[in-house]
């Protein structure tokens, strides 16, 4: 069943259901109110007519007459001061008749009144029982059809009523539902067309409702899958590229090592440049994983990490290559003074710097920047590490080649190499901070870079409200 069928349906169901219910509550509300209001005028006025039949006579005189003549008495006087549409009874039996319906089984009538039914006319029935003499009573039968062919009018006019708002209502609702499932068709269409790996197609919707939300989530996520798919395809392209030369490397030596007689040294030579080849397809494999990774799972582990921890644990990670080229690492302070190496009981750095974030996440983008700066720094430079805890700030600073202007916008970019002669000779691949930009932004941190040729590189991490102090 169509999704306009069930609203229509079911609107038309609930309205004409509310309309019943009220519009019957109404008209009988309306019946039992005139029919109150027509036993009232004629209550009073057979207190009016017994207040004039009881001045004929007095009890002296009918106590002193036979039961034939009071009875005769009677029915003259009443004949006398009651109008056409009563009865006078004795007991049970009727014994004057003034209304042109036979009058039968008057035990019935217990309640003050009744509403009968005699064919097409409809009768209001009283009585009033005489305050003397005792057991004779009044019997009033009153044609109140009017009232209840102005009950049914009041019905007609309700229904009528009923079928404008109805009509009116119905009207309102297929606007709106078309209105709904036009924006909700919209958004089918654009959803198939995602899935067809068309990102083009954009719904906008002005109407400021959910509707609005989703088409914006759903715009959203198509530019946001269109530039994963993009940045994915450039990355995958830059890898078969740069995957090229040591694969081409290790080819030639090992058919070099398979069919060509060398000697020792060749055979070393040729082994150590395989082994370089197979250290740089690995190291590239390794981070380009990484990277994918942060593509395709957006949530990353959150707690409170030390910063000042991370740094030294990045430094055994490098101490080997800073200790070979004699490299000056430095982990320092925003005041200028150097940090600590113990730790607290708790395993944070006393007085460090902490952010909110994955532990791994850190370490992998500071451990990048510092292995950037290890490469770039000559024989005996200098890395510092400054960590700015009033302003949540992280500097890598080195002293070592730097990088030229025209490559500054373009170093984040997956496989993009400054100098890819020495990079290789380093068994670089490009990735570090490619790798690096994506864990920042997985932090909601920011990064920046300053450098200059010849004067070295500074890597600034700012993080957000998620970043914390500790004393």
């Amino acid at each position: 069943m169509k999704i306009r069928t069930k609203i229509t349906g079911l609107v038309a169901a609930v309205l004409s259901g509310a309309c019943a219910v009220c519009g019957t509550f109404a008209v009988n509300q309306y019946m039992n109110i005139s029919v109150e209001k027509a036993a009232a005028v004629e209550l009073e006025k057979l207190e009016l007519a017994e207040r004039v039949f009881g001045r004929t006579g007095t009890r002296e005189e009918l106590d002193n007459m036979e039961e034939a003549a009071r009875e005769a008495y009677l029915k003259y006087q009443f004949e006398r001061c009651y109008q056409k549409g009563y009865a006078l009874m004795k007991d049970q039996e009727c014994i004057k008749n003034l209304t042109d319906y036979d009058i039968s089984a008057p035990e019935a009538l217990r309640a003050p009144y009744v509403v009968q039914r005699q064919g097409e006319a409809y009768l209001l029935i009283m009585k009033k029982e005489l305050p003397y003499p005792s057991g004779f009573w009044v019997m009033s039968v009153k044609d109140i059809t009017s009232t209840w062919a102005e009950g049914r009018e009041q019905a007609g006019n309700f229904l009528v009523v009923f079928l404008v708002v109805f009509g009116v209502s119905m009207g309102i609702v297929a606007a709106v539902t078309g209105h709904i499932l036009k924006a909700l068709e919209k958004l089918r269409i654009q959803a198939e067309q995602i899935r067809g790996g068309d990102f083009d197609g954009k719904v906008k919707l002005t109407s400021r409702d959910e509707l609005s939300d989703l088409s914006d989530s759903l715009n959203s996520m198509s530019d946001q899958i269109r530039q994963q798919i993009e940045d994915l395809e450039l990355l995958l392209g830059a890898m078969a590229h740069e995957m090229k030369t040591p694969l081409t490397n290790i080819m030639g030596y090992a058919d070099s090592l398979l069919h060509v007689r060398l000697g020792e040294k060749q055979k070393e030579q040729s082994l150590e440049a395989i082994f370089r080849s197979a250290g740089r397809l690995n190291q590239m494999s390794g981070k380009l994983l990484q990277l994918i990774g942060l593509y395709e799972n957006q949530e990353i582990e959150s707690r409170i990490v030390d910063l000042e921890e991370v740094m030294w644990c990045v430094y055994e990670e490098n101490r080997e290559k800073l200790t070979e080229k004699n490299i000056d690492f430095q982990i320092l302070r925003r005041d200028g003074g150097k940090t600590p190496r113990e730790t607290g009981p708790d395993g944070q750095g006393k007085g460090g710097m902490a952010a909110e974030g994955d532990p791994l996440l850190l370490l992998s983008l500071f451990s990048n920047l510092v292995s950037n700066s290890q490469k770039a720094v000559e024989e005996g430079g200098q890395i510092q590490v400054i960590l700015d805890r009033e302003e949540s700030k992280v500097c890598v600073r080195d002293n070592g080649r730097g990088i030229p202007a025209q490559d500054l916008p373009h170093v984040t970019k997956a496989f993009y190499m400054v100098d890819k002669s020495r990079s290789r000779r380093q068994q670089g691949a490009g990735l570090g901070l490619a790798l690096a930009q994506r864990i920042v932004k997985a932090h909601d941190a920011k990064m920046e870079l300053e450098s200059c040729p010849g004067e070295g590189t500074k890597v600034t991490v700012t993080f957000g409200a998620a970043a914390h102090k500790h004393s």
